[in-house]
């Protein structure tokens, strides 16, 4: 195969998957098929670590069609790969973002507010080992430090501090739930509840039991370390960890 075919083939696959489309053709535009800019994100997102290049929102727009982007990714990477991310060294003050800052200051003015939890609830079947559930749980936070950072306000300026992993885990058990009508009261009841986000970490857990092979898991997340979109990959990472 070509490395214009393979290319083609390629933002092709990448089109059909995340436009949710059977089939397209190699003239076939990403806008035309509804591709918007949060799936231009991706997309770029995901022909760049492919290609291990570059790739930006701005080159699919200006080459939106299957052949035409499959033609600039050939033409721009030339055989060249991007220099590989690795860690570099972390200042003995990090900062907050210009969109942590705005939710530090909305946080620290009223701590009781749930206004910017995120929250997902997943249903658990089956025999549950809460010994190796919390396991998972740590593993994931171990991985992810967003989950278990606080942001304390020190010298006049709030700033980002890394808990580390074995000091992290939220305190959960199984909470028995003999009705099942109340899981919906339960579950809001978690959610609505505030954070404070400059002396605990942004991530709560709760582990609703209403059978020994039927459970609710509710983990909710302040909008300081994630976003909607961070939920889907939260659970999956928490549920794959447990397996």
């Amino acid at each position: 195969m070509s490395t214009v075919i393979y290319t083609e083939h390629l933002v092709a696959a990448a089109f059909t998957d995340l436009l949710d489309v059977d089939r397209v053709g190699r003239d076939d535009n990403f806008l035309d098929l509804g591709g918007t800019s949060l799936l231009a994100m991706r997309l770029a997102a995901r022909l760049a670590a492919a290609r291990d290049t570059d790739l930006g929102i701005r080159d699919l727009f200006d080459h939106p069609t299957v052949a035409a982007l499959a033609a600039h990714l050939d033409e721009t990477t030339g055989g060249a790969t991007r220099p590989a991310l690795v860690a570099g060294p972390r200042p003995e003050t990090v900062p907050l973002s210009p969109a942590q800052q705005r939710m530090w200051f909305i946080n620290q003015f009223d701590t009781t507010s749930p206004a910017y939890n995120i929250a997902v609830a997943l249903r658990l079947t089956g025999t549950l080992d809460l010994d190796a559930l919390r396991t998972a749980v740590t593993d994931v936070m171990h991985r992810h430090e967003a989950l278990r950072s606080r942001y304390p306000f020190v010298d006049e300026t709030p700033r980002q501090v890394v808990v580390p992993a074995a000091a992290a885990l939220p305190d959960f058990a199984a909470e028995p739930v003999p009705d099942p009508t109340e899981i919906p009261h339960r579950i809001e009841r978690i959610v609505s509840a505030g954070f404070d986000v400059a002396t605990e970490i942004p991530l709560r857990i709760r582990l609703l039991t209403l059978s020994d092979t039927e459970h609710v898991l509710v983990l909710v997340v302040h909008h300081i370390s994630a976003d909607g979109f961070s939920m889907g990959p939260l659970a999956r990472d928490v549920m794959s960890a447990y397996t």
